[in-house]
C-alpha cells in the first residue's frame, strides 16, 4: 500500500489492537486507556529516534512491512531514475539522453516489493493448500484430546507430570486419523518456508545491487 494514499501496516494506532488491548481484562476501558499511553510513548520514540519498542519485538517482520511500502512509494511518486540503466542515444535534436531507465528501474522496483511481499508470512500470495483442511481437523483435534492432547496422555504420564509439574504433549499425527492431513500439511509449510526464505535472499541481493540507487 502506497504510504501516501492508505494506513500503513506498522500505523501504532491500530484499531485491531485497541479491540483485542482488553481481552480477559477486568476492566476494557482501563486497557484502552493504557494502549494509549503506549501508542503516545512510542509515537514521540519514533518522533525523536526513528523507531519505537513495539518496532524491536518484531524487528524483521516490521521491515518486511517497511520496506516495500517505502520502495511502492518511491515508485510511484519519484522524480528521477538510476543513470547506469536504460541506453544512452541521440535525440532528433542531437542531444544525448537516457529516457529509457525509467521503464527498466520501475521494472526493478516492481520485482523488490514483490519479493518483499512474498518473502512475508503475511502477505505472500502463496498458501497452504490444506490450510482449511487442517484447521478443521485441528479442531476437532483439540475438541476430542484437548489443546495439548492432555487426554492421550497414559497413567504413566500423568503421574510424572504430578511428580515434576510437567505436561507429556500430544499431537495430531499421533491419531491415524489426523495422521495424513498433519503430513500434508507440515510438508507444504516446510516448502513455503523455502520459497519465503529464497525470495528475502533475493530480495536482499537486490537491495545490495541497487542500495545507492535508493534514493529521490
Amino acid at each position: 500500500m502506497n504510504g501516501r494514499k492508505g494506513k500503513s501496516v506498522n500505523n501504532i494506532w491500530k484499531k485491531e489492537d485497541f479491540q483485542i488491548c482488553g481481552l480477559g481484562k477486568k476492566s476494557k476501558f482501563a486497557a484502552k486507556i493504557k494502549h494509549f499511553k503506549r501508542c503516545m510513548y512510542w509515537s514521540w520514540q519514533r518522533v525523536i529516534r526513528g523507531y519505537a519498542e513495539c518496532d524491536k519485538w518484531n524487528m524483521y517482520v516490521h521491515l518486511q512491512n517497511l520496506i516495500p511500502e517505502m520502495l511502492q512509494d518511491l515508485r510511484d511518486n519519484r522524480m528521477g531514475s538510476p543513470g547506469y540503466l536504460g541506453e544512452n542515444y541521440t535525440n532528433k535534436e542531437g542531444i544525448l539522453v537516457n529516457d529509457t531507465c525509467h521503464a527498466e528501474w520501475n521494472k526493478i522496483l516492481d520485482h523488490m516489493i514483490f519479493l518483499w511481499r512474498e518473502s512475508n508470512e503475511e502477505t505472500c500470495k502463496r498458501k497452504n493448500p490444506y490450510d482449511e483442511e487442517y484447521g478443521k481437523a485441528y479442531k476437532e483435534f483439540v475438541k476430542r484430546y484437548g489443546l495439548f492432547g492432555e487426554k492421550l496422555q497414559t497413567e504413566e504420564e500423568l503421574k510424572e507430570s504430578q511428580k515434576h509439574g510437567s505436561r507429556t504433549m500430544h499431537f495430531m499425527d499421533e491419531i491415524s486419523e489426523f495422521k495424513e492431513i498433519s503430513e500434508k500439511y507440515f510438508a507444504e509449510d516446510k516448502e513455503l518456508e523455502k520459497y519465503r526464505e529464497q525470495c528475502k535472499n533475493e530480495a536482499m541481493d537486490l537491495l545490495k545491487e541497487h542500495f545507492f540507487a535508493l534514493w529521490d
